[in-house]
């Protein structure tokens, strides 16, 4: 590991890598009391300027939630976008709920969707869900059941607990699925199992059908 000394030499110098890890250093050193969240917004804002994707995914995170600067969710959400334009899963899933919810941007549920499917296309398990109930539901796009299923398998693999929940629901209802109690048992007892309060309601009424 480079030392903090010689990271800071690198990142005066201008290499945009050293001032995104100096950003970071600064900002989530594991002694919360030297944490220095304006010394690592000027170091991430240096290198999202020169066009460092996860330094710019980081100053939007900074004007989102007023780390380091004033929070300012319309300046958050322009990083944001750029970071998502330049491939960043996390900055597209947060692009795209701004846009679901009229936050620092105007509400736009087509942009959103489009924008979850880039999300959920990079392997991002939250727009792998919200964009199967955006199917689910028909919010932003056609409603597509046996798609919106898909979604929640793909994000219920990766252990996201309402993607699990969901496609329990899925097959306990037969939407987008063959209808099948035995595999609906399966994911709700294991969203259940992880504490979740429906999916224990629901297996418990299942199993007093027995």
């Amino acid at each position: 590991m480079v030392r903090t000394d010689a990271l800071a030499r690198l990142a005066r110098s201008g290499d945009t890598e050293s001032q995104f890890r100096l950003g970071y250093r600064l900002g989530f050193c594991r002694d919360e009391t030297r944490r220095d969240w304006k010394a690592a917004y000027r170091w991430w804002s240096h290198a999202a300027s020169a066009g460092h994707v996860r330094a710019q995914f980081y100053v939007a995170t900074c004007f989102d939630f007023g780390r380091g600067v004033r929070k300012d969710v319309r300046r958050a959400m322009k990083w944001y976008r750029m970071a998502a334009e330049g491939g960043s899963p996390v900055a597209q899933y947060n692009l795209a709920l701004g846009l679901r919810d009229g936050v620092g941007v105007k509400r736009d549920a087509r942009a959103a969707t489009r924008w979850l499917l880039v999300a959920a296309l990079a392997g991002d398990a939250d727009a792998q869900a919200d964009l199967g109930y955006c199917l689910h539901e028909g919010r932003g796009t056609r409603k597509h059941l046996r798609n919106a299923a898909q979604w929640y398998r793909k994000a219920a693999r990766q252990g996201l607990l309402r993607a699990q929940f969901n496609l329990g629901l899925c097959y306990l209802h037969g939407e987008g699925v063959s209808k099948s109690t035995r595999v609906a048992q399966r994911w709700l007892g294991l969203a259940a199992r992880r504490g979740h309060p429906k999916a224990r309601q629901l297996v418990a009424g299942l199993r007093g059908r027995k």
